[in-house]
Formats: structure tokens, C-alpha cells, sequence
């Protein structure tokens, strides 16, 4: 008689290396996409910290905005490197599944459009 553990592998779904591939790729231009625009958001908000010395006042809501958004992503940075890991106390180190990487590769997609949003909205208030 077959445990759970082994009846839950013999009828579970194997990936094809060419599905794998296109996962991974995803990931990874989604990660470098989350990279470059984590960038940008910070090269911003230090712009927006030095005027707003000068004018206290002036772009104070879009500034707490935008550090708040560069606070989520750290957050949720650190949450997908944590989950990537997925080291468990005594439990050795496990290879990610391709799930995995697509739900990942989602979620940074998702945020990488939020962070558009900011970017632009930024840049067309800056142009007027």
C-alpha cells in the first residue's frame, strides 16, 4: 500500500523541460524588470526628497506615496527570496517548482504595472 507521499508523486504533473524554460525565463525578465524599476523609483524619490527640503510642502503626498510602494517592494522582495529558499528549520533546502516561479514571475508582473502607474503619473506631473 502506497503512502500519501508517494501516491501524491506518481500521479502528480511533470513539467516538460521546455515549459520549464519558459517559466524560468519569465522569472527571470519579470525579477529584471522588478530590478530596474525598484531602481528607478528609488532614483526618484531621492529627486523628490531633495526638492521637498527646499519646498517643504510641495509633493509631500506623492513623496509618502512612493516611499510606501518602495517599502512594499523591499517587502515583497524579501518574501519571494524567503520563499525561493524555502528552508524550513531541520528541513535541508529544496529546488523551486515551476509553480512556483510562474505564481512568482505573476506577482512581480503585477507589481512592476502598479509601479508603472507611479512612474508615470510622476513624470507627466513633473512635465506639466
Amino acid at each position: 500500500m502506497m503512502n500519501q507521499e508517494e501516491s501524491a508523486i506518481s500521479f502528480g504533473y511533470e513539467a516538460s523541460e521546455e515549459e520549464i524554460q519558459k517559466v524560468i525565463l519569465a522569472w527571470a525578465q519579470a525579477t529584471e524588470a522588478f530590478h530596474y524599476r525598484f531602481a528607478k523609483l528609488d532614483r526618484l524619490i531621492n529627486t523628490l526628497q531633495t526638492a521637498s527640503r527646499r519646498k517643504p510642502t510641495a509633493n509631500r503626498a506623492r513623496l509618502n506615496r512612493l516611499v510606501a510602494l518602495r517599502q512594499h517592494m523591499g517587502d515583497v522582495l524579501m518574501t519571494l527570496l524567503i520563499d525561493m529558499s524555502n528552508q524550513k528549520t531541520g528541513q535541508p533546502a529544496q529546488l523551486s517548482k515551476p509553480g512556483q516561479l510562474y505564481s512568482h514571475a505573476n506577482l512581480l508582473d503585477e507589481l512592476n504595472r502598479q509601479i508603472d502607474v507611479e512612474l508615470i503619473s510622476v513624470t507627466h506631473v513633473a512635465q506639466a
